[in-house]
């Protein structure tokens, strides 16, 4: 099931938007918003850790963050 919402967006976004095309600004909209999501657990899930354990140095969350960017986007290209 679908839903129709309108938002604003600032123009450089909006010119962004534009060169994806119309027929595909929702799926890419869409897919740009379940990055985000789950980019939001997994740095919850990596906060518990830390919590438990000790946050790591700054060098080495920085690490963790690349990995984490990395398997979002093999993920992404899994469909």
């Amino acid at each position: 099931m679908t839903k129709r919402i309108t938002i604003s967006v600032p123009d450089d976004v909006a010119a962004h938007l534009e060169g994806v095309g119309a027929r595909r600004v929702s799926g890419y909209i869409t897919d740009a918003i379940r990055h985000h999501v789950q980019r939001e657990a997994q740095r919850r899930q990596l906060d518990e850790v830390f919590a438990r354990t000790g946050a790591p140095d700054e060098p080495d969350r920085q690490r963790a963050e690349r990995f984490l960017d990395d398997v979002a986007a093999w993920q992404h290209t899994r469909g």
